[in-house]
């Protein structure tokens, strides 16, 4: 990785920006008390950990294959608000303030998630949207991580070619999209086979 090619950096929501298990679980009780199935247990991380990368259709099949019931709860979803959930998200340790430093220091900053809409008020909750000049979501792609569709999408945002860019994720969907369109990654608070790994979003200027 050459720093001195680096000029964007593409971050990872959920796990990167934010702690948001407890968030994301809860909203995914409230669904499952709605519509009376089984909520997702604490103690199975694999589901746990699913929830936390997936897009909302995809964790919605995995709490029911009635495909009559899946569209019932998808347009629930869609009229439901979030929210009532913001009070559970943490920001990460150091992150405003390492957003504040890229940001003077003329950085394109950029968010790709697979989360939905509520990305937008999220980070408008917590003062962070104007750090971002374009914010990819799985409502702006045909196909979610780890499809590299979102990063290309922010390449020709800013007209940049790959060996600009610095991806930032916590998952092996970040890893994915990040090697499918041949950009820099490092990994947040998870090894992720043998990326660069750090536990604290200051150590991200170490790579700048």
């Amino acid at each position: 990785m050459n720093k001195n090619n680096i000029n964007t950096i593409i971050y990872d929501c959920d796990g990167v920006l934010f702690d948001s298990e407890d968030a994301v679980l809860a909203y995914y009780d409230f669904i499952c008390e709605r519509f009376n199935l089984p909520k997702i247990q604490r103690d199975n991380h694999e589901d746990v950990r699913k929830a936390l990368m997936k897009t909302n259709e995809e964790i919605i099949r995995m709490l029911t294959d009635d495909e009559r019931l899946i569209e019932e709860i998808l347009e629930f979803a869609k009229n439901m608000n979030f929210k009532r959930f913001l009070n559970l998200m943490k920001p990460e340790k150091n992150l405003k303030e390492t957003l504040e430093i890229l940001y003077d220091k003329g950085y394109n900053l950029a968010v790709f998630t697979n989360r939905g809409h509520s990305l937008h008020y999220l980070l408008e909750h917590f003062g962070l949207e104007k750090y971002f000049k374009i914010k990819i979501t799985s409502f702006d792609v045909t196909k979610p991580k780890p499809d590299p569709e979102g990063v290309f999408k922010i390449l020709d945002f800013f007209k940049i070619a790959q060996e600009n860019v610095l991806y930032i994720g916590d998952t092996t969907n970040d890893l994915y999209a990040a090697k499918n369109a041949k950009v820099h990654f490092v990994a947040y608070k998870n090894r992720l086979e043998d990326s660069p790994l750090i536990h604290n979003h200051l150590e991200i200027l170490n790579f700048l």
